[in-house]
């Protein structure tokens, strides 16, 4: 039988080979250069059920995903580190979105607060710089990679479990009456009955590849890594002008911006060659000094910047697409750490033909943007 086709070995789809490697067909997962080494490798790697601006299907896929994810924390297969998160705002008006998200965050049954300026020094912050804050304690980080090779593991494990292809770029797909019936690698011509577009920043290109046209942009999220030599502690800051830091083991931390807004940002070359701007070690240094006096003499010991692949709406990409057989998990926005065990399973399920929510469907579908 011809193969599903997965291209793209970040954290989605080895999430999705996972779910996959029971299916009757066999599964073949071709990732360009090394698994988790695109976007997958240059995230900050949060789980976060908190959000600016609650939306209730956005929070049953993290609480699906959470699923996933607690038993394996508990029982030692991933490392997590709970540091909570903390939405800061700087005027009034900003203090009062952030009541009203944390109301609604309640009602879904997140356990989120208003901190006021006072109870933010506890976290780091100077509390002069602030006028609040809102905290959601459950927050923390993974390692993204550990959860790739968990995947992995498990989709290739006995003798029908998924086959992957490393080193093996997708260079075009063949598409015939309409139907996607193969790909194109520099190893040749391979026949596919499905292909699933997971490839992160370069899901554009492979979408140009299907004949399917999707509004993804991009977005470049600059990343330093600052490190002390005593011991500190720092949640998952927000701020609302695109900035934050996170701590990072006991004595480091990560500062980055989160990039462009879907509107300002447009399409990038993955490949290029990527480096942070002197104008961003000043402000983050310039944060550092007015708002984050935990951080005072730090020093960058290593940087990078991530691509991220936007959607007008915010919301991944992920079901059929008008040409039969081509699928997509793509369009995370920043979310694939958090979501990717929903995502791998919800479109398993599609390409099974099972059952599946349909308002979470249609939330999802690549249709919306027809």
């Amino acid at each position: 039988m011809d193969p599903i086709v997965i291209v793209g070995g970040g954290i989605v789809g080895a999430s999705l080979a996972y779910r996959l490697r029971d299916h009757p067909r066999p599964v073949a997962l071709y990732e360009r250069d090394a698994l988790g080494s695109g976007t997958t490798g240059d995230s900050v790697a949060i789980f976060v059920r908190h959000q600016s601006r609650p939306d209730p299907l956005s929070h049953e896929l993290r609480e699906r995903a959470w699923e996933h994810y607690e038993p394996l924390i508990e029982d030692g297969t991933l490392d997590f580190e709970r540091i909570g998160t903390l939405d800061v705002a700087r005027t009034d008006r900003g203090l009062a979105d952030r009541r009203e998200a944390a109301e609604a965050l309640s009602e879904f049954g997140v356990e989120a607060s208003i901190l006021e300026p006072a109870e933010l020094a506890d976290h780091g912050l100077d509390p002069d710089a602030v006028t609040g804050a809102m905290w959601t304690p459950n927050d923390g980080y993974l390692d993204p990679a550990e959860i790739v090779q968990h995947y992995v593991r498990e989709a290739t494990a006995g003798d029908g479990g998924v086959t992957v292809e490393t080193g093996t770029a997708v260079t075009d797909l063949r598409v015939e009456d309409g139907a996607v019936v193969g790909i194109e690698t520099a190893n040749g011509t391979r026949p596919a009955a499905t292909v699933v577009n997971a490839a992160g920043p370069w899901a554009p290109a492979v979408n140009d590849m299907a004949g399917v046209s999707l509004p993804f942009r991009h977005n470049r999220g600059p990343v330093v890594v600052l490190g002390k030599e005593e011991p500190f502690s720092l949640p998952f800051v927000q701020f609302g002008d695109g900035l934050y830091v996170r701590g990072e083991g006991r004595t480091q931390a990560f500062g980055g911006r989160f990039g462009a807004s879907y509107e300002d940002a447009g399409r990038l070359d993955p490949t290029d060659a990527r480096s942070v701007d002197h104008d961003f070690y000043l402000e983050i240094g310039e944060r550092i000094e007015t708002a984050i006096p935990r951080l005072e003499g730090a020093e960058v010991v290593a940087d990078w910047v991530g691509v991220r692949t936007l959607t007008p709406d915010g919301v991944p990409a992920v079901g059929e697409s008008a040409v039969d057989g081509f699928y997509l998990a793509a369009g995370m926005n920043g979310l694939g750490v958090t979501l990717a065990p929903a995502i791998g399973e919800f479109l398993a399920k599609r390409i099974a033909g099972e059952s599946v929510d349909p308002e979470v469907a249609a939330y999802l579908s690549p249709d919306r943007f027809a």
